[in-house]
């Protein structure tokens, strides 16, 4: 098997090699766009690619808004086996050097786990076990609604509580870990739970433009269907961009 180039990966790349020679972005808002690309030829033709965005604004007072999206998709052969899209839209607001309090909206669309769309407003609060400029780790809790169409059954509304941890290393100056873990329960039924883990390396190849490696793991404990796996994992290389 063999990894064929497209002139899409090539154009991409070397545009954004170009812009990457720009000095990195200044004041409050930071932006990042990242894809990835593999085609692969012989005894089975595959397809896959992923696109992400992230933003962030922080004027360095009280306040700081974030948000991110990502589209994953994957065929074999001619035949679909991964399409999942993913956003959410944080703000939080320090109460002191180390707790927040924070509201957020999140959404998902997962296909071959037989979500049409899951979507969660919720508020809570956080604190920083660690901060500092090398390693920080956040834990938080939050309650609100969540929203849920599958395939074949009608929407549902419920109560939603949730969990969360977000870690991340500055392993030097130009490679970075960083690692989350979320959980939200139906209050409903709180045997009802979607999990989602992801953890990645990313490192500089210039002042604007990272190399990023990532894996994902998402686990429904009661899918829509039997036939539906609870948890399925994805392994993302993208370039990223920022500005």
């Amino acid at each position: 098997m063999r990894i064929v180039p497209t002139i899409a990966t090539i154009v991409f790349c070397a545009t954004l090699n170009v812009l990457a020679a720009d000095p990195p972005p200044s004041g409050p808002w930071t932006s990042t766009i990242g894809a990835g690309l593999a085609v692969t030829s012989g005894n089975s033709d595959t397809k896959n690619f992923n696109l992400s965005a992230a933003t962030k604004y922080d004027p360095k007072t009280r306040l700081v808004f974030k948000a991110e999206a990502s589209y994953l998709r994957g065929s074999a052969n001619g035949v679909t086996q991964v399409d999942k899209a993913s956003a959410a839209a944080r703000e939080e607001y320090s109460v002191s050097e180390r707790a927040f309090a924070f509201g957020e909206l999140s959404y998902l669309r997962d296909r071959f786990k037989g979500i049409s769309s899951f979507i969660s407003p919720l508020a809570g609060g956080g604190y920083r076990i660690i901060k500092s400029t090398a390693r920080n780790l956040t834990v938080d809790g939050a309650a609100g609604a969540q929203i849920e169409s599958d395939t074949g059954a009608s929407r549902s509304t419920s109560g939603a509580l949730k969990a969360g941890e977000d870690f991340d290393w500055a392993l030097s100056a130009s490679t970075k870990f960083t690692q989350k873990l979320t959980r939200i329960w139906k209050t409903s039924a709180f045997g009802d739970a979607l999990y989602h883990f992801d953890a990645g390396i990313s490192t500089a190849v210039s002042t604007r433009l990272q190399l990023k490696v990532s894996y994902a793991y998402d686990y429904k404990t009661r899918p829509p269907s039997p036939a539906i796996k609870k948890g399925d994992g994805s392994l993302i290389a993208a370039l990223v961009f920022k500005f």
